[in-house]
């Protein structure tokens, strides 16, 4: 069984708190008047007295349908097979064919102190169209990857530490290709029409064998247009 670090635990939940800041701007009216499907709609706002309509207008996120940008995300991950952590970026085009569905494709990147890793990263989330939101989604990684290896019967100093062949030398070397595929949850907020902050949460299923599956956290901006 794979234990979740708590390093991981503790990213994501501040994420989510950071996604959720917007929890005390929520009966705001009107929040995404800068789309033209969303202004459109609510051109004419409700009444004061009708706290029904005020509410619908604050959480409304149907408008996000056709809704097309580039995102820019960061995240951190737990590499269980060296005990250490990556971090790096990820950048990429998201889509909205419906308001309850949106699918991705960006480059990522990940680099840590023994190994690194670079390539195609594809996903497809659904969610509720509202504008506090939590989603479900699925993704597939390819790309180049390093892989740590047994170095001790090698006659070489690959930790450069003035000794050969120690017990339990590693060496890190260009494995090739790397593909994984992983379930993902998390969580979405507009803080204005043509803009979103995502918090997520993966569990990465590799190719390389259950050894090397390894979660990852992160947060997404993106900047959507029409």
């Amino acid at each position: 069984m794979v234990r979740i670090p708590p390093l991981l635990v503790r990213l994501f939940a501040s994420l989510l708190l950071l996604s959720s800041v917007g929890c005390a701007n929520l009966l705001k009216s009107r929040y995404a008047m800068d789309d033209p499907v969303y202004a459109a709609k609510y051109e004419v706002g409700a009444e004061k007295t009708d706290v029904p309509g005020k509410v619908k207008q604050a959480i409304d996120a149907r408008f996000v349908e056709g809704l097309n940008g580039k995102y820019l995300a960061g995240g951190s991950q737990w590499r269980n097979a060296t005990q250490g952590l990556l971090t790096g970026a990820e950048w990429g085009y998201e889509y909205y064919p419906t308001s309850w569905y949106s699918s991705r494709v960006g480059l990522a990147g990940y680099l840590g102190p023994d190994d690194w890793y670079a390539g195609l990263d594809t996903g497809a989330r659904i969610q509720l169209p509202t504008r506090l939101t939590p989603f479900a989604g699925v993704g597939m990684f390819n790309g180049l990857s390093t892989v740590r290896a047994d170095a001790s019967d090698d006659r070489k100093d690959n930790d450069e530490d003035g000794s050969i062949d120690e017990f339990d030398e590693m060496e890190t070397n260009v494995d090739g290709w790397l593909s994984t595929v992983y379930p993902e949850l998390g969580v979405h907020w507009w803080p204005v029409g043509q803009a979103r902050i995502t918090a997520y949460a993966r569990y990465l299923i590799s190719s390389e064998g259950r050894a090397l599956d390894d979660w990852l956290a992160g947060v997404q901006f993106t900047a959507f247009d029409r």
